[in-house]
C-alpha cells in the first residue's frame, strides 16, 4: 500500500485547514490577513463600487498554469503505478476524461469555450512584497490589507473556490496522491474490491472500476489545477479566489476588457456584498515610488470621503534607480 513516509509532513498537514477532505489545498484561518496589490484605478473601484477585477484564467502571468497539475499527475502515475499496462491505460483514460470535462484547456481552445472559463481574483499572504510591487504596480500602486473572513463572507452570494496556491512539487504530488488513495478507498468500500491492489505489479482492475476511478480523479485534477503553480512563482505567496464558468444564456457576467501594455485582457467584475458592514479594508500601503507626501495625504482624504478611517502608510522598501 502506498502511503506518506514523512511523519513530520503528515503532522504539518494535520495542523492545516483544507478546502475539502479530498482536496488538500490549504485555506486561511480566522484572524489571517490577505493583501491585494493594485493601481489607483483599482483601489478606486474596490472602495467606491465594492468590486474586484477577476481576470480570465488563461490570461494570468503564467498562461499555461491551468495545465500544470496534469503534468504533476503524470509524474505521480509514473512514480507509483508499477504495472506498465495499467499505468498507460490509466494515464490515457484520465487525460481523455479531463479533456471531456473541459476545465483544463489550452489558451487557444479557451477562446472558443468561454462557458468553461474561470476567473481569478488574486491576493497574497505577503505585505509589502517587492516582487508583487514590481509585478502589479511598478512600485507606484497600492497594497490593500483585508480581513480574510470578511472577504470570504462578502463573496458568499456567488459560487467560488478559494485557497493557497501550492508551489512545491512534492507537496503538489503528495496532495494528488492522498486524493488518489481517498478515491480508491471510497470505491473499494462501495464494492470495487479489485482496486485494492492498484499499486501492485499484478494489479488488474475491471474496466468499470478503472473508469470510476478515472472519473473521480479527473474532477480532483481539475480542482487542483487552479491552485498549482511552478516553483519559480513561489515568492508571490498567492491566495486566490476562483469564480466558475460564465453563463451567457442568463445574460450575466459577459466579459469586459482592460488594456495593459496595448494588450486586451478579459475580466469580469465580482461584487463584494457589504451592505450591512463596512468594506473589510484595514490599511493601505502606498508604493515606494509614490514618495511624495501628497500620495499618502490624497489616499487618506479619499478614504475619509468613503467613510473609512484606516491607516495609510508609505512602503519602506529601498529602491535602486
Amino acid at each position: 500500500m502506498v502511503r506518506s513516509e514523512n511523519k513530520q509532513e503528515e503532522k504539518s498537514m494535520q495542523d492545516k485547514h483544507y478546502l475539502d477532505d479530498w482536496i488538500h489545498v490549504p485555506i486561511c484561518q480566522k484572524g489571517d490577513k490577505l493583501y491585494h496589490y493594485t493601481t489607483a484605478e483599482g483601489i478606486r473601484g474596490i472602495v467606491e463600487n465594492r468590486e474586484f477585477v477577476a481576470t480570465k484564467s488563461d490570461f494570468l502571468n503564467d498562461k499555461m498554469e491551468f495545465q500544470y497539475a496534469v503534468e504533476v499527475m503524470e509524474r505521480l502515475i509514473e512514480r507509483y503505478i508499477v504495472n506498465t499496462d495499467l499505468r498507460m491505460q490509466f494515464s490515457a483514460k484520465l487525460k481523455a476524461e479531463i479533456d471531456r470535462i473541459g476545465i483544463i484547456s489550452s489558451a487557444n481552445a479557451a477562446l472558443d469555450e468561454d462557458e468553461m472559463s474561470f476567473y481569478v481574483v488574486a491576493f497574497s499572504k505577503q505585505n509589502n512584497n517587492s516582487l508583487l510591487w514590481a509585478e502589479f504596480t511598478d512600485f507606484r500602486g497600492y497594497c490593500l490589507e483585508f480581513d480574510y473572513e470578511k472577504i470570504v463572507e462578502g463573496f458568499r452570494h456567488r459560487v467560488f473556490l478559494h485557497g493557497t496556491v501550492i508551489y512545491d512539487e512534492e507537496e503538489q504530488m503528495n496532495g494528488l496522491l492522498e486524493s488518489l488513495l481517498s478515491c480508491i478507498h471510497s470505491l473499494v468500500e462501495k464494492g470495487a474490491k479489485d482496486l485494492q491492489g492498484f499499486f501492485e505489479e499484478d494489479a488488474i482492475p475491471s474496466e468499470e472500476s478503472l473508469n470510476q476511478l478515472v472519473d473521480a480523479m479527473a474532477v480532483v485534477c481539475s480542482v487542483y489545477t487552479m491552485f498549482f503553480k511552478k516553483s519559480y512563482f513561489a515568492g508571490e505567496e498567492e491566495y486566490r479566489f476562483i469564480f466558475p464558468p460564465l453563463h451567457y444564456e442568463k445574460g450575466q457576467d459577459r466579459p469586459q476588457f482592460r488594456l495593459l501594455d496595448q494588450i486586451f485582457l478579459p475580466y469580469i467584475m465580482v461584487e463584494l456584498e457589504t451592505e450591512q458592514q463596512e468594506l473589510p479594508l484595514q490599511s493601505v500601503m502606498v508604493g515606494a515610488k509614490n514618495n511624495s507626501d501628497i500620495a499618502v495625504r490624497g489616499m487618506k482624504y479619499f478614504l475619509k470621503t468613503q467613510g473609512l478611517d484606516i491607516p495609510v502608510l508609505l512602503s519602506d522598501i529601498p529602491l535602486r534607480y
